[in-house]
């Protein structure tokens, strides 16, 4: 694990991707709380946060592949 390389921008991209499925669950869906389309919109931004989490799991996983292709 010492000698071991990673690639910096999957680890950033990787960040920032939870970091914005994060920002959007906990901020950005419970300004909308009082409003009757609620349901529906939690459901399009439930898609969205989807597809962020499966981006940041081929992140992870170009993260760990990378650092194994490169001993």
């Amino acid at each position: 694990m010492a000698g071991r390389k990673i690639n910096i921008f999957y680890l950033i991209s990787f960040i920032c991707t939870i970091i914005l499925a994060a920002y959007i669950w906990l901020v950005f869906v419970p300004q909308f709380s009082g409003y009757p389309e609620q349901e529906s919109f939690s459901l399009a931004i439930f898609l969205v946060i989807a597809l962020l989490l499966v981006a940041a799991g081929i992140q992870l996983f170009l993260l760990i592949s990378s650092s194994h292709s490169e001993e």
